[in-house]
C-alpha cells in the first residue's frame, strides 16, 4: 500500500507534472516531497506522457508510458542499470497553470562561496579526515550528483585552489533553478590548478561541466605496450604469475591500486619522474624499477602503469598504456601515465577516486 499523502497533478498546459512522494533513489532526506517536473520523458523523448505510479513501491514514482520509471524526488531514473541513469527536467507552474522550465545551460553562472564552523562526518570515498568547507550556489545541471568532484578558484578563498572538494550533499531550488552544493576538502596527488570559477568531474573522474576554457594544452598519447611485455626477467615471470592467480583484469586493478583508493595489495604512491630507475626508459618495461617497486610496493603513475601491464599480461589481457604532457598555469611541464583496455580506463597510481583524461579535458570549451 501506497504512503499516506502521495498524489500528483497536471498543469492545466499538461506540460509539466506536479507529484508530492518519497525518495526511491538514496541520498535524500526520507519525507513527502512535493517537486515539479517537465512533462516530458528523457528516454522515448516524448511529451505528455508521464504519470504517477502507486504500484511501482510504496514511495510513489513517476511512470512513462515507454516503460521508464523515476524517482518522484531526485528525478532520476530507477529502472536503468546498464547505462547512465536519466534524469526528469526540474519546472514550475504559473498562476495561471502554464508551464515555466529554466534553460539552465544557457543561464548565466551564480556562484557564491561562504565558509562554514560546523564539521561533517568522514567520507571513505576521498579521503579519512574531511573538512567542511562551506557551499557552492550553480545553476541546476544535468549528471550532478553526491560523490562528484568539485574544483573552485575563488580569489577571496586561495586557501582552495586547486583542491579537490567531494559534493556531501545537494539542495535544490526549482524556483531559482539553482542547486547549492555542500562541499567538503578531499584529497588528491593532483596537483592541477584551475584558472576558471568551477569544474565538476563525477566520482569515476567523467567530465560533467566546466566554466572556462582548458589551461592544459595537453597532449595524449598511447605508449607501446608490446615493446616490454615479452620481458622474461625473474620480476616480470613473478608479476605474470601473480596475475595469473588474480585471473581478471578487475582483480588485478583491485589488488594494485592503491591503499588509499581501496586497493587490498598494500600499494602506495610515490612521487619521481619516469621509472624509479632512471637509467630505464619510461616507453618499456623497467625491470629493476618493477622489482625495486615490487619489493617496496612502491610506485609513481610510471611503474604503476607497467606493472600493471604486465599484471594483465599473466591474466591473458593486453592492456595499453597512455601518456599525457600538460603544461599547468605556472609554465611548469608534467605528465601522467595510465592504463586502458577497450574504452575503460585504468589508474592505479589515484588516490583519490578521481581518473583525470587529460584528452577530455582539452576538449572542455
Amino acid at each position: 500500500m501506497v504512503k499516506a499523502g502521495v498524489k500528483s497533478t497536471i498543469a492545466k498546459d499538461k506540460l509539466s507534472i506536479t507529484v508530492w512522494t518519497y525518495p526511491s533513489k538514496k541520498g535524500y532526506t526520507n519525507k513527502l516531497t512535493k517537486k515539479t517536473f517537465k512533462n516530458k520523458c528523457p528516454v522515448c523523448d516524448k511529451a505528455k506522457g508521464l504519470s504517477l505510479n502507486k504500484t511501482y513501491n510504496t514511495n510513489g514514482v513517476i511512470k512513462c508510458k515507454c516503460g521508464a520509471v523515476y524517482c518522484g524526488v531526485s528525478g532520476y531514473q530507477l529502472n536503468n542499470k546498464k547505462k547512465a541513469a536519466k534524469k526528469l527536467i526540474p519546472a514550475t507552474v504559473t498562476a495561471n497553470g502554464t508551464t515555466k522550465v529554466a534553460s539552465s545551460q544557457t543561464q548565466s553562472q551564480i556562484c557564491g562561496l561562504s565558509h562554514a564552523t560546523s564539521l561533517t562526518k568522514a567520507q571513505n570515498l576521498l579521503d579519512t579526515s574531511p573538512d567542511y568547507k562551506g557551499t557552492l550556489k550553480i545553476p541546476i545541471l544535468p549528471n550532478i550528483n553526491l560523490g562528484d568532484l568539485v574544483q573552485v578558484d575563488f580569489d577571496e578563498f586561495p586557501e582552495l585552489k586547486g583542491k579537490t572538494l567531494y559534493i556531501n550533499n545537494i539542495k535544490e531550488d526549482i524556483d531559482n533553478q539553482t542547486y547549492t552544493l555542500e562541499l567538503i576538502k578531499g584529497k588528491s596527488h593532483y596537483e592541477n590548478k584551475y584558472s576558471g570559477t568551477y569544474i565538476i568531474y563525477d566520482k569515476n573522474g567523467k567530465l560533467i561541466k566546466s566554466s572556462s576554457k582548458n589551461p592544459y594544452k595537453a597532449k595524449c598519447s598511447n605508449v607501446n605496450a608490446n615493446i616490454g611485455l615479452k620481458d622474461n626477467s625473474a620480476i616480470a615471470k613473478r608479476i605474470r604469475l601473480k596475475g595469473q592467480k588474480l585471473g581478471t583484469i578487475k582483480k588485478c586493478y583491485k589488488w594494485l591500486r592503491v591503499k588509499s583508493a581501496g586497493g587490498t595489495g598494500g600499494w602506495k604512491y610515490k612521487s619521481y619522474g619516469n621509472h624509479i630507475v632512471k637509467s630505464e626508459k619510461y616507453n618499456t618495461f623497467g625491470e629493476k624499477s618493477a622489482k625495486k617497486c615490487w619489493e617496496k610496493k612502491r610506485a609513481n603513475c610510471c611503474d604503476f602503469a607497467w606493472i600493471f601491464s604486465m599484471l594483465c599480461k599473466g591474466a591473458g589481457k593486453n592492456v595499453g598504456i597512455r601518456k599525457a604532457k600538460y603544461t599547468t598555469l605556472k609554465g611548469v611541464s608534467k605528465g601522467h601515465m595510465w592504463n586502458y583496455y577497450g574504452s575503460k580506463t585504468y589508474d592505479c597510481s589515484n588516490n583519490a577516486l578521481i581518473m583525470i583524461d587529460l584528452k577530455k579535458v582539452e576538449k572542455v570549451k
